[in-house]
């Protein structure tokens, strides 16, 4: 008697903690009788999945409660267990309930057949599942909408795992390197690159798994990719990783660079053709000091030689006629350097960026510029501060801004007086690891209307009689070696020109 209680005690206790599990989990306990069309639920149950009470009984009442479109699939899945004899199957639909709200059903029911193997029952449980179903919805439409990013991200995708196997290929990387997706995925990202690039391009994914250890989210960097037809072309790799499932994986985006290094190429070009037109108008426009300039050595020279024909023809002194040779021989040399220096600053050449004497560079540009200083009654002063520096430039360009700079400086201290005829060329150190050079003249300086617009082409300081492309080709010039260059007038009277270029360092050598 005492055990029958507590069997009894038991067995509800079961029964009660079934019926919380069913509530909290919203589970629908069913019953179909086949040959009656009779559906039975367990107490409780139709209200739990939004359903009244005594509204579904039958097939008919159950089927005019699914969505249409989902009917197909259950019976189809029940159709398929009959043919087949299943002891159970699955289906999930949605159920329009009477509350008006539309719940996904999840249902596992058991297939009871008679001896002929007819179906005459089944019965099982039906689950509401919504919220699973909604969150599992909205992770397909952000998978989707994922997907669809990245497909049409102008830049390929690939993603490879830890041993270099490729796991992901976008319609973009297919385009960019020529191979199917299903052709590539499983081989190594080494069939991307060229032979001479693998051995690059595994360094630098080394170095980011290693920096990777140290928090570094991702890495950059320029190589050579191959393409499925041979051909090679520079791209740009961006490259992170993420631990997905326990395994790590790294997603490289990948951006062509072929017509940006193109661009790259013409832009340098022009630079140089730029170059070559400002040293050939500043050659130009500095023949009259050059003719005069020469002529002198070579008037020299021809008197040397003629009074060495005299003395030869009389028989003069041969100490003497050798004295004289030579110092027709030493006129000729000087006039050779004036040659060879203007010729070496009018060739078309390439650029040549290195660490080059700010001092020296300086004073080659100024006697350059005023072969005639004595003549044309100028002061030029220097002040280089700190002393012995260097900067990081190509030396016949930045001689090219130099003596546009002081010729500019030169016509503006010609119209002075003899005294104030100065031109002060100074250098001194500047943040960010930059050299400052200034080119600064006692001139009237420059008018307020042509201050503001000096630097644009055909803008001229000298009116009529200038081209107006000298200043804006040197501002190109410094800007392409990273510095500025600026212009101001003097609170004392007269012009300041000031370029910045990156400072070299002789010991980084």
């Amino acid at each position: 008697m005492r055990n029958g209680v507590l069997a009894k005690r038991v067995r509800d206790d079961n029964e009660a903690q079934l019926a919380l599990a069913v509530q909290a989990c919203a589970i629908g306990l069913f019953e179909w009788d086949i040959a009656t069309d009779r559906l039975t639920w367990a107490q409780g149950d139709e209200a739990r999945l939004g359903l009244r009470p005594g509204s579904v009984v039958d097939f008919e009442s159950w089927r005019r409660r699914v969505v249409p479109e989902d009917l197909d699939v259950t019976r189809a899945a029940l159709a398929e267990a009959v043919e087949h004899g299943f002891d159970q199957f699955t289906v999930q639909y949605r159920l329009n309930g009477d509350d008006g709200r539309v719940r996904t059903i999840e249902s596992v029911a058991r297939c009871t057949y008679d001896a002929h193997g007819a179906l005459v029952r089944t019965s099982g449980v039906n689950i509401d599942v919504t919220e699973r179903a909604e969150r599992e919805a909205v992770l397909r439409d952000r998978e989707a909408e994922l997907r669809s990013i990245v497909e049409t991200l102008p830049d390929a995708m690939i993603v490879f795992d830890s041993q270099g196997r490729i796991r992901r290929f976008t319609a973009a990387a297919e385009r960019l390197f020529g191979y199917r997706a299903e052709a590539i995925l499983g081989e190594h990202y080494d069939r991307l690159a060229p032979d001479s690039a693998r051995e690059l391009l595994g360094q630098h994914l080394g170095e980011y798994k290693a920096a990777r250890t140290c928090g570094i989210s991702g890495t950059q960097f320029e190589i050579i990719a191959r393409h499925h037809d041979g051909n090679q072309f520079p791209v740009e790799l961006s490259i992170g990783a993420a631990t997905i499932g326990g395994e790590q994986l790294f997603t490289a985006f990948v951006r062509n660079l072929t017509e940006r290094v193109a661009a790259e190429r013409a832009a340098a070009e022009l630079r140089k053709e730029l170059a070559q037109v400002g040293r050939v108008a500043a050659m130009g426009e500095m023949a009259a000091s050059l003719a005069h300039e020469l002529n002198q050595p070579l008037a020299a020279t021809a008197n040397f030689l003629s009074a060495t024909v005299l003395l030869v023809g009389r028989g003069g002194d041969r100490d003497k006629i050798a004295g004289l040779v030579a110092l027709a021989n030493e006129q000729i040399q000087r006039a050779g350097s004036i040659i060879r220096n203007v010729r070496e600053f009018v060739v078309k050449r390439d650029v040549d960026i290195g660490i080059v004497p700010i001092e020296k560079t300086v004073r080659d540009a100024v006697s350059l510029v005023l072969f005639g200083a004595a003549r044309l009654e100028i002061e030029v002063r220097y002040a280089f501060e700190p002393q012995d520096a260097f900067m990081l430039a190509d030396r016949v360009q930045i001689q090219q801004v130099l003596v546009n700079l002081l010729r500019n400086a030169i016509d503006a201290v010609q119209v002075q007086p003899q005294h104030r005829r100065t031109v002060l060329i100074a250098s001194r150190s500047a943040p960010d690891d930059m050299i400052e050079i200034s080119v600064n003249d006692t001139g009237p300086g420059i008018a307020a209307d042509i201050l503001d617009r000096i630097f644009t082409p055909l803008s001229s300081t000298k009116g009529k009689d200038g081209m107006g492309l000298g200043l804006s080709i040197c501002r190109r010039i410094v800007e392409a070696h990273g510095g500025t260059l600026t212009a101001e007038n003097r609170p004392a009277g007269g012009a300041t020109f000031r370029f910045t270029l990156p400072a070299g360092h002789r010991d980084v050598f």
